[in-house]
């Protein structure tokens, strides 16, 4: 897939905070969230992540500093994306307003990366007003460590990805 031009088009999305297609708004899911200000089109880019590249090991060292905030009671979201095997992306800039939007268990963007760039992506149609979403893609381990309140009806009750979800349900069952 190439990079189309940083334009307002049907395909792209700006590198800034404006966009078009979205609004920062309170969440229904976790604290604030992303609505779609007009319908936005299956396969649309709707709005890059942007951030600061970093190493793995500073990203370990970041993670460190917010599981410490975490167990001071402070704000202890998770802004850090994969890049590739030898950078991640750190969205916590205030400007990068992709870092708002929650994770569901039935996600209606993606996340892409295209030539070390993320955009995220529409996966279906979505309506006006509707919060966008996507799988953060935790592993087992790392999931286990952040409660999922999105809501769906197959929940797994913890933000861990899709191919390892069953796992979760079938530990909830056999509890049951």
């Amino acid at each position: 897939m190439a990079v189309a031009p940083l334009t307002f088009s049907k395909t792209s999305a700006p590198r800034s905070t404006a966009s078009r297609w979205i609004r920062p708004a309170r969440s229904g899911i976790h604290g604030r969230g992303v609505y779609a200000r007009v319908e936005i089109p299956d396969g649309t880019r709707i709005i890059e992540y942007t951030g600061e590249r970093i190493t793995k090991a500073e990203a370990q060292r970041r993670e460190a500093q917010r599981l410490e905030r975490q167990r001071r009671g402070q704000d202890a979201s998770v802004y850090i994306f994969v890049l590739n095997r030898r950078y991640d992306l750190d969205g916590r800039q205030r400007n990068n307003v992709a870092r708002l939007i929650n994770h569901s268990c039935t996600p209606n963007c993606r996340a892409e990366t295209v030539r070390g760039r993320i955009w995220i992506v529409a996966r279906r149609d979505i309506p006006a007003g509707a919060e966008l979403t996507f799988d953060y893609g935790f592993t087992l381990k790392e999931g286990r460590l952040h409660p999922c309140r999105c809501g769906a009806k197959r929940c797994a009750g913890y933000i861990v990805n899709a191919a390892q979800r069953w796992r979760l349900r079938r530990r909830r069952k056999a509890v049951r």
